[in-house]
């Protein structure tokens, strides 16, 4: 090769070595723009995930951190077994820093039970300023009459608790919410909230409650028309975008809900699945997260005050 086409050809690849730098440049400004766009709403920082092997203090933990964020709690909890007639409900009950009386949430478990994940929720809303009562509604329904824990394998878990009736739910969270209002620290203040088919139980339970003071109800599905009717407390229910078996119950419920006079709030995240509390490393689940967790703490902030 001559001297011409070496210059030549040395000349090109710097031109292409400096267009690239500049394109890169140009998409790290502007990943860098969204991405400060996106830690504020409303004039305020917004929570951001912290990826798989981290958690966002705002933010409840994934499921790879869920385990190791329960096992290094700071915060008072304990299991209760609270009287359900001839039998007890196990239940985790955790309270936030202090000893002040604070509002109580009732976390409704998902499909899969009160596994560390639910923990990990629990956890996260006491850091928030929650006394949260986390019953285990397959007490004394695993293997020789254990609970939960005592299932060998999550699927046998799930099965369990799809054959734990709609009524058997409703009245053990209501055993749930007497324990709640009488314990010492509680300001008297009681809301629901669950995930799946916790977030149905969440829905379920608000119009069979008079004095629930709120419901949070994250992709769950919502009671038949005549019971909505019942509910008194303010809902709010939040959506993955990716969901469509939950999401085509949300403009009939939206309208029912408006036409009876309910306060019901909505949200739905693009990209997001089914459970992205859950699995926050898929699509857009964990942007979801970044949205829909603190929307929901604000919202049972201003309805248990």
């Amino acid at each position: 090769m001559n001297k011409k086409s070496i210059f030549a050809k040395s000349i090109f690849v710097a031109a292409g070595l400096v267009a690239a730098f500049i394109a890169a440049s140009a998409v790290l400004a502007q990943d860098s723009a969204t991405a400060g766009d996106a830690q504020k709403k409303n004039g305020k920082k917004k929570a951001a995930t912290a990826g798989l092997g981290g958690k966002s203090p705002e933010l409840p933990a994934n499921l790879f951190v869920a385990a190791s964020t329960v096992a290094h709690t700071l915060l008072n909890h304990a299991w209760a077994d609270i009287p359900t007639g001839k039998t007890t409900m196990h239940t985790w009950v955790e309270y936030p820093a202090g000893d002040a009386k604070a509002p109580v949430v009732i976390l409704m478990h998902y499909d899969a039970g009160l596994d560390v994940s639910q923990l990990a929720l629990a956890d996260q809303l006491a850091v928030d300023g929650f006394i949260v009562v986390a019953p285990d509604l397959l007490s004394g329904r695993g293997p020789k009459g254990g609970n939960f824990d005592s299932f060998q394998f999550p699927d046998e878990a799930l099965r369990a608790d799809m054959k734990v009736s709609l009524a058997d739910a409703l009245r053990l969270y209501k055993n749930a919410y007497d324990y709640a209002m009488q314990l010492p620290r509680s300001s008297g203040k009681v809301a629901s909230l669950g995930c799946a088919l916790g977030g149905t139980r969440s829905f379920r339970f608000a119009a069979e409650t008079p004095g629930l003071s709120a419901a949070v109800v994250f992709y769950g599905m919502p009671p038949a028309d005549g019971l909505l009717a019942k509910i008194k407390a303010p809902v709010l229910a939040l959506y993955g975008g990716d969901d469509d078996a939950v999401n085509v119950t949300i403009q009939p419920t939206t309208a029912t809900m408006s036409k009876l006079g309910k306060s019901f709030q909505t949200a739905v995240y693009p990209g997001a699945t089914h459970a992205f509390l859950t699995y926050q490393a898929e699509g857009l689940n964990g942007a979801a997260t970044a949205e829909a967790w603190p929307a929901a703490i604000d919202f049972l902030r201003e309805h248990t005050k």
